[in-house]
């Protein structure tokens, strides 16, 4: 196989295929409500707002990429959105894009609670990560490397999605401001492109071939967010070049959980566009959240959660998601 370029590397990997799917604030953010229970387009804009326009648009690419299913009920005259395995197994995403919010983005409602995960049959608290393999071990960043495979090829970018203008406030603690940053295509683009070790403008943007107004408006924001940070490498003139923050590397862990699951619903066994490899053992890595004590994959069918007080005080225990 010839050496690939790095466009591919960035614009074709798993991690991009996924998120030309799910890589906007509001479809992030109708996945969550899906996993409290929601099914009714009305309940959608009650607890989102979200224009009624964007979430027609919206239910029907989650339709028609597998991940949600349209059901008829009460004889036929009002239909419901059910998540079907493929939705289901997003779970494990969301739940670390809750891990990193609650860390290095919480919004109000987060610094006064927060969730807490348990087995619905046993009662015993888990603790999501991501694992090599069901059962297997905690994936460390500087232990993984990867190599290129058959299937890669630069997706296109998805078409241009209204963006969510305002912060809608809910009583979720989960899943809020974190779509300021991971709900938008372009700047899980530049994450990526950050992972490479690519770090200048003109580099940047010449592996992902994004209009330049885009780009810079991406990088500022990537900035003022605490992900990226500027430094500059040249003083006459002055030019900068962005290198993740802590921040910016703690997202690696909702990164691997993109890979697996794109993995298993996206990519052909065989055509896998770029596979991730534990460096100490070369074996393939398989990345899946799971509980860190158990191994065992984290299911939302067997998973109650709590909202717990963060400070002083909490609300009375919420109900986890039902799946169904």
């Amino acid at each position: 196989m010839t050496e690939p370029d790095i466009r591919s590397l960035i614009m074709g990997n798993p991690v991009a295929r996924a998120f030309a799917i799910t890589g906007d604030a509001w479809t992030q953010l109708i996945l969550r409500e899906a996993f409290y229970g929601v099914r009714r387009f009305g309940v959608w804009r009650e607890r989102l707002g979200t224009p009624r326009s964007v979430l027609t648009d919206r239910l029907q690419r989650l339709v028609a990429a597998g991940l949600l299913k349209q059901v008829q009920v009460d004889t036929g005259t009002r239909t419901e959105y059910r998540l079907t395995e493929m939705g289901l197994d997003m779970f494990g995403v969301a739940i670390m894009q809750g891990q990193w919010e609650k860390a290095w983005a919480r919004s109000p409602l987060q610094e006064r609670y927060a969730i807490a995960f348990f087995d619905r049959e046993t009662g015993r608290r888990l603790t999501p990560a991501v694992l090599t393999r069901p059962h297997g071990v905690e994936i460390k960043v500087n232990q993984v490397d990867w190599k290129p495979g058959p299937g890669l090829t630069v997706i296109p970018a998805p078409t241009s999605r209204r963006r969510r203008s305002t912060p809608i406030e809910t009583d979720r603690p989960i899943i809020d401001r974190s779509t300021d940053i991971m709900g938008d295509y372009w700047s899980w683009a530049l994450l990526s492109a950050a992972y490479f070790r690519l770090r200048r403008f003109d580099e940047i943007h010449a592996a992902l071939g994004v209009a330049t107004n885009i780009l810079a408006d991406r990088l500022n924001r990537l900035v003022l967010q605490g992900v990226l940070e500027k430094r500059p490498y040249q003083t006459a003139p002055v030019r900068f070049e962005y290198r993740l923050t802590e921040a910016g590397r703690a997202l690696y862990p909702i990164v691997l959980a993109m890979h697996g699951w794109s993995q298993r619903w996206l990519v052909e066994p065989d055509q896998a566009p770029l596979t991730l490899i534990d460096r100490t053992s070369g074996d393939a890595i398989t990345p899946v959240v799971c509980d860190l004590g158990s191994g065992e994959p984290l299911d939302p069918r067997h998973i109650r959660w709590e909202v717990e007080a963060a400070l002083q005080e909490g609300p009375p225990a919420g109900a986890g998601p039902d799946g169904r």
